[in-house]
């Protein structure tokens, strides 16, 4: 995981950068202040409470890039818009896939696997 300018939050302009929520995880704003919820349910409130949540052993870091650059992916500025999207979402990700986890690119595959077997047995005709 690469550290980075905690203090960035901002833009060269000065407004707040926008941030997409990685798959998996959830960002809300409560009383003016950022938690973002792991996959697990773990409520996560600043930059390196997140650091030491994903160095801890057991934390699953499906849905985040490989190299993580913490700052860049987890923004704690409540200001900040969010985009839709994170890692593995929209027409980048195949393109990106090398970014992700293991997990993240077989849960990718089996998606992909699935929607094709969907698709194939919806135009399938019953004597098919």
């Amino acid at each position: 995981m690469n550290g980075g300018n905690e203090s960035s939050g901002a833009d060269r302009a000065g407004g707040p950068v926008a941030t997409s929520v990685p798959i998996g995880w959830q960002r809300c704003v409560r009383e003016g202040a950022v938690l973002y919820i792991s996959p697990s349910g773990t409520e996560l409130s600043s930059l390196e409470q997140t650091r030491s949540y994903l160095l801890s052993d057991g934390t699953c870091k499906c849905g985040l890039e490989c190299p993580l650059n913490v700052p860049k992916v987890f923004n704690f500025d409540p200001l900040a818009p969010v985009t839709p999207g994170g890692a593995g979402v929209g027409p980048a990700s195949e393109e990106d896939m090398t970014k992700l986890c293991n997990h993240r690119r077989k849960a990718v595959a089996m998606a992909t696997l699935y929607r094709s077997m969907e698709t194939t047995c919806s135009h399938s005709s019953p004597g098919e």
